[in-house]
């Protein structure tokens, strides 16, 4: 329990009605969202923001808006002041400098900032929705700048000239002083680097030097020996390095690093190194992009390495190409070949229609270049671990661009030719076009989408009259409360359907969601007994109703509102009779004794006509002395 002596607040029981409404909304919610609020702007939020916060959680919770995220506070209060002046504002992948983790990080968020007014009618505080993009913005950060460097590196022929260009486009890219490539001699013990890139005149080159490893430590060396990247904050702090090797890293003007070791056919062969002349918190996505374009400088070099022996192969293979070529072109789907770099060889006239290239505008294209940038990225993965060799075959279904520009949605099949050794020499796909049965997939989604995003619409719209016109009203409390349960238990009946593009939805989930406002402190009187049911948006929108009706009673009048009552629900489905038939009773126990009402309630007609109507089937309601009983009967789609 938190204690809000010290909050600006004070106790929640203080809390002006409007307060208590917005935090009751928000605490729902499993979307990240706060609340600033009074004179100092009291920071509350849910369990969804709490990762948001990091370390921050829970001090956080009660203290200025200000003093929570002082180190943004520049970059937001502008935003903040709008909020408080009565303007809602909206910001896409905002980029800001957080210190929720001990150290500066770069975050991203999309959110909204509103007003929010006390009971008289002011603005007291405002409220956020809110999205943390960072994993978005960087991978698609990230998806740029592969295929920049896939770009780059597939027009060179010279490994040198290919490592001095994945190793500035890399230090560029993440601000390091120092990038370099090293190859391992066949001892193991000895690196070499050709050239290297360097931020400045002011940092050392390493190019044109050979060291013995082990001089940077055992402890060092052995991580990289292991296949494992090496990460070092500060090597002056860092037991790998110790005092005894310290010198050696002073001597390069190396104070933190990031090393990935190029493990291959069972041997240490290379490496890709990233200095800092200071101490640097490496984060995981610059370490995930380092050991990326470790292993694509690998390739690359390969590549160049090996083009000139797949030429002098070139006379064995014309023989086996020829006899390939009828193949090729008496097959429905389209069929091509790559190199390790995702470049075409060959392609089949089927490839070239589903593409609109022909056959010589295909050649020298990579096939990333024909890939949906929003595919790329995974495609790029896929074909890696390929010619890696850590995988023999992948299917991914991605889009090409047309040549005139349209989109073909493809299934791609793939796989990968080695030669006697065991080495890759190229990679073949087999192509089918899917666009026909994606256009009817994706007509099928959008149709879900409009319905889901009207239904809530028109929830929101309904939730907002009904509570803005009765804040008004003189009508009791009582119904007030009722009206704004009666609609939250609608809301999350569409919440569960949405979930499942109101396709429908299980029996025991609608159930379960209706009746958790009721189960806090009462663990053990509420039973749920049955099987799997899936039910019809229809029939999953009644039974919520009908169930929230039955439990909001119980909790007023019936077992629930004592210490000791129960509330024992089952259900089942008769397959005995030609359609299936749905029986579900609700039985209370140990409440209070029954009586008829003297007149009919609304909440009964709600259960006895729409269960009747929307169910098409049966509803008896008996006021047992012992405990009310619900029965119900309706029939299940076939």
């Amino acid at each position: 329990m938190h204690d809000w002596s010290a909050s600006p607040l004070g106790s929640p029981g203080t809390w002006p009605a409007s307060l208590r409404t917005v935090v009751g909304l928000m605490l729902t919610s499993k979307f990240p969202m706060f609340v600033a609020w009074g004179p100092e702007l009291a920071f509350l939020y849910n369990d969804g923001y709490a990762p948001i916060l990091g370390s921050k959680h829970p001090h956080a919770l009660g203290r200025p808006f200000h003093a929570v995220w002082s180190e943004i506070w520049n970059d937001i209060e502008p935003l903040v002041n709008r909020a408080l002046a009565g303007e809602a504002t909206f910001n896409e992948n905002l980029h800001l400098v957080m210190e929720r983790h001990g150290f500066p990080e770069d975050t991203w968020y999309t959110f909204s900032y509103s007003p929010v007014r006390d009971d008289g009618g002011a603005i007291a505080g405002m409220f956020c929705a809110c999205t943390e993009t960072t994993e978005k913005v960087q991978a698609e950060r990230r998806a740029r700048f592969h295929i920049e460097l896939s770009e780059r590196l597939a027009t060179l022929s010279e490994p040198r000239t290919v490592t001095f260009v994945a190793a500035r486009a890399l230090g560029t890219h993440i601000d390091a002083d120092r990038v370099g490539y090293g190859e391992v001699d066949e001892t193991e013990q000895v690196v070499a680097v050709e050239q290297d890139w360097t931020r400045g005149v002011s940092i050392a080159s390493l190019a044109g030097e050979a060291r013995i490893l082990d001089a940077f430590g055992p402890a060092v060396i052995a991580t990289l020996r292991a296949g494992r990247t090496l990460i070092v904050e500060d090597c002056l702090e860092d037991p790998r390095v110790g005092e005894a090797y310290a010198a050696t890293w002073s001597g390069i003007g190396c104070r933190s690093l990031i090393v990935t070791p190029l493990i291959k056919y069972g041997r240490f062969r290379a490496l890709l190194y990233v200095h800092e002349s200071t101490p640097r918190h490496w984060t995981s996505t610059e370490i995930m992009l380092v050991e990326r374009v470790a292993h694509r400088t690998w390739d690359a070099v390969e590549r160049a390495r090996i083009e000139k022996d797949l030429r002098d192969r070139e006379a064995v293979l014309r023989e086996n190409e020829q006899r390939l070529r009828a193949t090729y072109e008496h097959v429905f789907a389209g069929i091509g070949e790559v190199d390790r770099n995702g470049r075409f060889l060959r392609a089949n006239e089927r490839l070239c229609a589903i593409t609109g290239y022909s056959r010589e505008e295909l050649f020298g294209r990579s096939f990333w270049d024909l890939t949906h940038l929003d595919d790329r990225e995974a495609d790029l993965e896929r074909f890696s671990q390929l010619m890696l060799g850590r995988t023999d075959t992948y299917t991914v279904e991605k889009r090409y661009i047309h040549k005139d520009g349209h989109e073909v949605w493809v299934e791609v099949a793939a796989s990968r030719v080695d030669d006697p050794s065991g080495q890759p020499l190229y990679g073949i796909s087999v192509i089918q076009d899917i666009s026909t049965r994606k256009r009817a997939e994706e007509h099928q989604r959008l149709l879900i989408h409009e319905l889901n995003h009207r239904v809530k619409n028109t929830l929101a719209t309904v939730q907002s009259i009904a509570t803005q016109t009765l804040r008004g009203s003189e009508a009791p409390i009582e119904t007030r409360e009722a009206l704004e349960s009666r609609l939250f238990a609608l809301s999350r009946a569409h919440n569960v359907l949405t979930r499942e593009n109101w396709e429908g939805a299980l029996l025991h989930e609608i159930i379960e969601d209706v009746i958790e406002p009721y189960s806090n402190g009462r663990e053990g009187r509420i039973r749920l007994q049955g099987g799997k049911v899936h039910l019809i948006p229809r029939m999953a929108l009644a039974l919520s109703m009908a169930v929230h009706e039955l439990a909001t009673n119980a909790a007023k009048y019936g077992a629930l509102s004592n210490g000791s009552g129960e509330v024992h629900l089952t259900w089942m489905v008769d397959r005995t009779r030609s359609q299936p038939l749905l029986l579900l009773r609700w039985e209370e126990k140990g409440g209070p004794a029954v009586r008829p009402p003297s007149r009919q309630g609304f909440g009964s007609r709600l259960i006895e006509r729409s269960l009747a109507y929307d169910l098409n089937g049966t509803v008896q309601i008996d006021f047992h002395p012992a405990g009310l009983i619900c029965s119900v009967e309706a029939p299940l789609p076939p």
